[in-house]
Protein backbone atom coordinates (compact mmCIF):
# COMPACT_ATOMS: atom_id res chain seq x y z
CA UNK A 1 0.00 0.00 0.00
CA UNK A 2 2.69 2.26 0.78
CA UNK A 3 4.46 1.63 -2.64
CA UNK A 4 0.97 2.01 -4.51
CA UNK A 5 0.89 5.45 -2.51
CA UNK A 6 4.55 7.03 -3.36
CA UNK A 7 3.32 5.69 -6.95
CA UNK A 8 0.26 7.74 -6.73
CA UNK A 9 1.66 10.66 -5.43
CA UNK A 10 4.63 10.94 -7.82
CA UNK A 11 2.32 10.30 -11.06
CA UNK A 12 0.08 12.64 -10.03
CA UNK A 13 2.45 15.45 -9.05
CA UNK A 14 4.03 14.70 -13.03
CA UNK A 15 0.21 14.30 -14.28
CA UNK A 16 -0.25 18.41 -13.32
CA UNK A 17 2.87 19.54 -14.40
CA UNK A 18 2.58 21.61 -18.12
CA UNK A 19 4.86 19.01 -19.98
CA UNK A 20 2.15 16.09 -18.81
CA UNK A 21 -0.78 18.40 -21.42
CA UNK A 22 2.43 18.94 -23.87
CA UNK A 23 2.62 14.80 -24.40
CA UNK A 24 -1.15 14.37 -24.03
CA UNK A 25 -1.77 16.73 -27.55
CA UNK A 26 1.82 15.31 -29.00
CA UNK A 27 -0.02 11.37 -28.66
CA UNK A 28 -2.70 12.82 -29.85
CA UNK A 29 -1.41 14.56 -33.27
CA UNK A 30 0.87 11.24 -33.57
CA UNK A 31 -2.48 9.11 -33.75
CA UNK A 32 -3.83 11.99 -36.30
CA UNK A 33 -1.01 11.59 -38.18
CA UNK A 34 -0.94 7.95 -38.71
CA UNK A 35 -4.63 7.84 -39.63
CA UNK A 36 -3.67 7.93 -43.46
CA UNK A 37 -1.16 5.13 -42.91
CA UNK A 38 -3.67 2.81 -41.39
CA UNK A 39 -6.48 4.44 -44.25
CA UNK A 40 -8.31 5.34 -40.88
CA UNK A 41 -9.49 1.57 -40.52
CA UNK A 42 -11.00 0.16 -37.31
CA UNK A 43 -7.48 -0.71 -35.68
CA UNK A 44 -6.37 3.37 -36.10
CA UNK A 45 -9.44 3.90 -34.01
CA UNK A 46 -8.85 1.05 -31.95
CA UNK A 47 -5.69 2.34 -31.06
CA UNK A 48 -6.49 5.53 -29.81
CA UNK A 49 -9.58 4.32 -28.07
CA UNK A 50 -7.64 1.58 -25.96
CA UNK A 51 -5.24 4.12 -24.79
CA UNK A 52 -7.78 6.83 -23.72
CA UNK A 53 -9.57 4.30 -21.51
CA UNK A 54 -6.05 2.94 -19.93
CA UNK A 55 -4.79 6.24 -19.23
CA UNK A 56 -8.53 7.79 -18.36
CA UNK A 57 -9.20 4.90 -15.86
CA UNK A 58 -5.53 5.35 -14.27
CA UNK A 59 -5.71 8.74 -14.22
CA UNK A 60 -8.97 8.27 -12.04
CA UNK A 61 -7.67 6.16 -9.34
CA UNK A 62 -4.54 8.38 -9.33
CA UNK A 63 -6.43 11.75 -8.33
CA UNK A 64 -8.69 9.68 -6.23
CA UNK A 65 -5.65 8.87 -4.13
CA UNK A 66 -4.59 12.20 -4.42
CA UNK A 67 -7.49 13.79 -3.29
CA UNK A 68 -8.45 11.72 -0.48
CA UNK A 69 -4.86 12.28 0.84
CA UNK A 70 -5.30 16.16 0.93
CA UNK A 71 -9.12 15.60 2.25
CA UNK A 72 -7.24 13.78 5.13
CA UNK A 73 -4.09 16.18 5.91
CA UNK A 74 -6.84 19.22 5.73
CA UNK A 75 -8.93 17.38 8.19
CA UNK A 76 -5.64 16.82 10.18
CA UNK A 77 -4.90 20.24 10.22
CA UNK A 78 -8.65 21.50 11.38
CA UNK A 79 -8.37 19.09 13.99
CA UNK A 80 -5.12 20.90 15.70
CA UNK A 81 -6.81 23.93 15.17
CA UNK A 82 -9.61 23.21 17.28
CA UNK A 83 -7.41 21.14 19.91
CA UNK A 84 -5.16 24.09 20.04
CA UNK A 85 -7.71 27.32 20.27
CA UNK A 86 -9.40 27.70 23.66
CA UNK A 87 -12.93 27.84 23.51
CA UNK A 88 -13.32 25.90 20.14
CA UNK A 89 -15.97 22.66 20.75
CA UNK A 90 -13.78 19.44 20.42
CA UNK A 91 -16.77 17.66 19.08
CA UNK A 92 -16.04 19.61 15.48
CA UNK A 93 -12.90 17.52 15.82
CA UNK A 94 -13.87 14.01 13.17
CA UNK A 95 -16.92 15.93 12.18
CA UNK A 96 -16.88 14.35 8.62
CA UNK A 97 -17.06 10.56 10.37
CA UNK A 98 -20.68 11.56 11.77
CA UNK A 99 -24.41 10.99 10.53
CA UNK A 100 -26.47 13.02 8.65
CA UNK A 101 -28.75 13.65 11.26
CA UNK A 102 -25.92 14.52 14.15
CA UNK A 103 -24.33 17.08 10.64
CA UNK A 104 -27.70 18.71 10.76
CA UNK A 105 -28.02 19.26 14.62
CA UNK A 106 -24.47 20.74 14.31
CA UNK A 107 -25.73 23.19 11.19
CA UNK A 108 -28.93 24.33 13.16
CA UNK A 109 -26.78 25.38 16.30
CA UNK A 110 -24.61 27.09 13.81
CA UNK A 111 -27.48 28.73 12.06
CA UNK A 112 -29.29 29.77 14.94
CA UNK A 113 -25.83 31.45 16.04
CA UNK A 114 -25.94 33.02 12.44
CA UNK A 115 -29.11 34.18 13.23
CA UNK A 116 -28.65 35.75 17.18
CA UNK A 117 -25.29 37.38 15.73
CA UNK A 118 -27.57 39.42 12.57
CA UNK A 119 -29.45 40.40 15.20
CA UNK A 120 -26.63 41.83 17.71
CA UNK A 121 -25.13 43.84 14.64
CA UNK A 122 -28.45 45.30 13.96
CA UNK A 123 -28.39 46.37 17.79
CA UNK A 124 -24.66 47.87 17.00
CA UNK A 125 -23.59 45.07 19.05
CA UNK A 126 -20.02 43.67 18.01
CA UNK A 127 -19.63 40.00 15.92
CA UNK A 128 -15.69 39.42 17.14
CA UNK A 129 -16.78 37.52 20.34
CA UNK A 130 -16.77 33.36 21.07
CA UNK A 131 -20.57 33.19 22.26
CA UNK A 132 -21.29 29.32 23.85
CA UNK A 133 -23.21 27.36 21.30
CA UNK A 134 -25.62 25.87 24.38
CA UNK A 135 -26.56 29.03 25.73
CA UNK A 136 -27.85 29.88 22.03
CA UNK A 137 -29.55 26.63 21.53
CA UNK A 138 -31.40 27.21 25.13
CA UNK A 139 -32.69 31.08 24.12
CA UNK A 140 -33.97 29.38 21.29
CA UNK A 141 -36.05 26.53 23.09
CA UNK A 142 -37.29 29.49 25.95
CA UNK A 143 -39.01 31.14 23.01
Amino acid sequence: MERFSAISKWLSIKAAQPVACFFAILSILIWALWGPYFHFNDTWQLIINTFESIVSIMMLFIIQNSQNRHTIAIQLKLDEIIRATKGAHNEMMDIEKLTDEDLARIQEKYGLLAAKTKEELKEGKADTHTPEIGRVLERKNDN
